[in-house]
């Protein structure tokens, strides 16, 4: 009776891997870059298992340590003639920060009402880090336009999510 046991819930766990996933590729496969979506969510162990919104929450917390690192980036470029650009860009990233974390609590609000705020919220902070870019244009240092594109790309995989939600 034990081993029967035993081989049922090793399939249960099973299932779920594969419903986990597919769920992943789903995510990843609308993503605007796959790869990094893939890596995230294999390098982290609180994906496996987890649902959209636990997805949405590990995506999250990667997209404000992404933001973070693009403030650092910009502060450091806080001098001279690119004082007030580098400015203007710390700021918005704590504005994208800020919206990042009222991300966090309302997926964690699980009425339902919530979700096009997700989105509304998500896709503000989005273009936040957007207008980061902006702020420098064409003369956008190659350390900040990385992190921000990196940021960005977190942005999106958290939007694809919100999207299915």
């Amino acid at each position: 009776m034990a081993k029967y046991d035993l081989l049922a819930i090793l399939s249960i766990a099973s299932l779920c891997y594969c419903i986990n996933a597919n769920l992943i590729h789903q995510i990843c496969s609308k993503s605007t870059n796959p790869s990094l979506c893939t890596k995230s969510f294999r390098s982290d162990p609180r994906s496996r298992g987890a649902d959209l919104r636990g997805l949405g929450q590990i995506t999250i917390n990667k997209a404000r340590a992404a933001t973070q690192v693009t403030q650092r980036v910009a502060k450091s470029l806080s001098t001279g003639d690119t004082k007030a650009r580098a400015d203007a860009c710390v700021e918005y990233c704590a504005d994208a920060i800020e919206l990042l974390n009222d991300c966090s609590a309302l997926l964690r609000d699980r009425s339902g009402r919530t979700i096009d705020d997700v989105k509304t919220k998500g896709s503000a902070a989005l273009t936040d880090i957007s207008t980061c870019d902006d702020e420098f244009g064409p003369e956008e240092p190659k350390k900040l336009r990385n992190a921000s594109r990196t940021t960005q790309d977190l942005m999106d995989i958290f939007l694809v999510i919100a999207n299915l939600l």
